[in-house]
Order: structure tokens, then C-alpha cells, then sequence
């Protein structure tokens, strides 16, 4: 199979959305598949899982508002305190873009699936399938007392001490080996990437309190069920908060958890893997 595996090529643009330019890729033909990144908001840990799935699909990644790429407009402020909306609503914009009249498939990982399930609540008539990988919803569990109690200390930390020691803090919050959290501080390096320069600051000031913390509407979701997968890792460890938020949907909205190989970030450190199971789940909706 890798010997005859071939880079499809990308198609690069900018999509003007109120108050930003949202930066996307886009690979392949067939239907739209749109990736949704979660910490970072970068659209590079997505692009083996693109190539592998534009053989068969129309693959579009897009660094979020703000992030890498995805430039803030100059004149227009920012709703931060309606982020995550605005975040699903880029998302909704995107995808009439690229699939104009077409619902489409778009999975959004750890808080870049919170931006999925709100985008699911906002945008439901844009959507063929939601695909939500680990979502880190502190609010659906029932010790969520504790844990945003233990995320705002992670926020302490880094307005105190900066961002590596927090990283280390929040690694142990969720039940992260340190290994991937070398690469999160990896990822967030302007000296290796120049482009993720400001990545992390917003993610810290802008995400790391607002996403987890997001109240979802767990009713309208469950209107929506029929529409929805929910992904979890085989790897990831049990006790990990956006495991177990993920199973607490699963009851709640009654759809069933299905499992892909590796932990939270195997879709970048093993894409063939991954996206061969994706592609089974894909498969079996039709």
C-alpha cells in the first residue's frame, strides 16, 4: 500500500469571514471532509491524515481564527467572550464555501471538538456527519467541580510562571504522557515554525478556560444524534477527563462510542492507522 501511495496536491486559499481571513487546504475530489485542530489551532497535524483520505474524499484542514495562517482583522474586534460561536460559525462559513448546498463530514479534536459539538448546536443543516474525537468537556462530569478547579490553576500557572510549566500542570490535569506534551511546546515554537508565533498565548488566554468550561446543550445535541460520532481512542487512558466526557455524551445522547487506535494525538503520529479507521466509520454511514 505505501508503494503506491502518492502526495495528492493541495490547493491553497483565503476565505474572508467577519472579523478574520481563515486560511485553508484542500486535497482530493469527492465528498467534503473538514478537519477542526484543537490546542494549537494549527492545520499541519492534519495533513498525513489528509493525503491518506484524499484517495477517496474531498479533504479541506484550516488554522482557526487567530491562529498561524488565520490572521485577526485589523479593524474589526474580536467577540472573545462568544469564541467558541464565532469559532463553530468559521466552521459553518467554511464548509458552505467548499461544499456549497452539500452537508459534509467534520471531526474536530480534544477543543477543536468542542468547536464541532457547538458547530453541531449552531450549523446542524450544514452537517452530514459530526465527528467528535475526545472532547475535553469538563461541565458533562461529574466531578467537573474539581476539575475546573484544577484548570484554573493551570491558568494560575501560567500567568505566574509562563507556559511550559502550566503545559507540564495541564498534562497531568488531563492525563497526558510527557512526550506529548513536549510536542504541544513543540508545535507551539515560532524558532521551528515561524508561523505559530502567538499560537499558545491565545490558546492559553483565549481557550484554555472558555472551551472546557463551555456549558453544552446536551438536549439539542441529542436532536442531532442521528448526525453525530463519537471517537475515542484505544490508547488514551480511561481515567483521562476527555474520555470519560466522551462516554458521559455517549449515555446521555445515546449514540454508541467507537474506538480508533492510539491515544489523543495518534491522528498525527499515526495517520495510516488512524485514518484507515476513520475511513471504516465513514464506510458504514454510507
Amino acid at each position: 500500500m505505501a508503494q503506491n501511495f502518492t502526495m495528492p496536491t493541495a490547493r491553497l486559499g483565503y476565505l474572508p469571514v467577519p472579523g478574520a481571513d481563515l486560511y485553508y487546504e484542500v486535497q482530493g475530489s469527492g465528498p467534503l471532509v473538514l478537519f477542526i485542530s484543537g490546542a494549537n489551532g494549527n492545520a499541519d497535524v492534519w495533513r498525513m491524515m489528509a493525503a491518506i483520505l484524499a484517495q477517496n474524499y474531498t479533504v479541506a484542514l484550516y488554522d482557526r481564527r487567530g491562529y498561524s495562517r488565520s490572521h485577526l482583522s485589523s479593524t474589526q474586534p474580536q467577540d472573545y467572550a462568544h469564541k467558541l460561536d464565532t469559532d463553530a460559525d468559521d466552521a459553518a462559513l467554511l464548509v458552505e464555501h467548499l461544499s456549497p448546498g452539500t452537508p459534509a463530514t467534520v471531526m474536530g479534536t480534544s477543543s477543536g471538538a468542542i468547536v464541532a459539538l457547538q458547530l453541531l448546536q449552531r450549523h446542524p443543516d450544514c452537517l452530514r456527519t459530526l465527528i467528535a474525537h475526545e472532547p475535553p468537556a469538563i461541565k458533562v462530569l461529574p466531578d467537573s467541580a474539581a476539575l475546573e478547579a484544577a484548570q484554573r490553576a493551570v491558568y494560575t500557572t501560567y500567568r505566574a510562571g509562563g507556559i511550559p510549566p502550566a503545559l507540564l500542570q495541564f498534562a497531568a490535569v488531563n492525563n497526558m504522557h510527557p512526550i506529548m506534551v513536549a510536542g504541544l511546546i513543540s508545535s507551539m515554537d515560532a524558532k521551528i515554525a515561524p508561523d505559530v508565533a502567538g499560537n499558545s498565548l491565545l490558546w492559553f488566554e483565549r481557550e484554555l478556560l472558555p472551551y472546557p468550561l463551555a456549558d453544552l446543550d446536551i438536549d439539542a445535541i441529542a436532536k442531532q444524534k442521528a448526525k453525530l460520532v463519537l471517537l475515542i481512542g484505544e490508547g488514551s487512558p480511561a481515567e483521562a477527563l476527555y474520555v470519560r466526557a466522551n462516554r458521559v455524551i455517549s449515555e446521555r445522547v445515546g449514540v454508541e462510542v467507537q474506538m480508533v487506535p492510539g491515544e489523543h494525538v495518534d491522528y498525527a503520529v499515526n495517520p495510516m492507522g488512524f485514518a484507515t479507521r476513520l475511513m471504516g466509520v465513514l464506510a458504514r454511514r454510507g
